[in-house]
């Protein structure tokens, strides 16, 4: 069995991979395509890249606030609940060492 680290890395790395990556490259393409400025395109992607992130963070709150929804990691007949592992899953997310910082294309390059 992986450790609660690995656990949670892994999570966050198909998190960020299979669903930020793809959804803010396309957003941040459509806003290049229809600004007039980088400056603007920059502001623009910045404000979109915080966003994304607040939907992100507050999605995983559903998980720590309503005891009814689980979130678990299960192999060889483990089960793990991501929520009892993490000090606080929806912040893993966010901050210099959180999920999107270290396994998203763009770490950072909005700003």
């Amino acid at each position: 069995m992986k450790t609660n680290q690995e656990i949670l890395d892994l999570f966050g790395r198909i998190l960020i991979e299979g669903a930020y990556n793809s959804n803010f490259e396309i957003i941040k393409h459509n806003i290049e395509m229809s600004t007039n400025s980088k400056e603007e395109s920059a502001k623009i992607t910045h404000l979109v890249k915080e966003g994304l992130e607040g939907v992100f963070f507050e999605f995983l709150k559903i998980f720590e606030e309503y005891q009814e929804f689980k979130l678990y990691y299960e192999k060889d007949g483990e089960k793990v609940n991501l929520v009892e592992i993490s000090e606080m899953l929806k912040a893993e997310i966010l901050n210099e060492y959180g999920w999107i910082e270290r396994f998203s294309k763009e770490q950072g390059k909005s700003e």
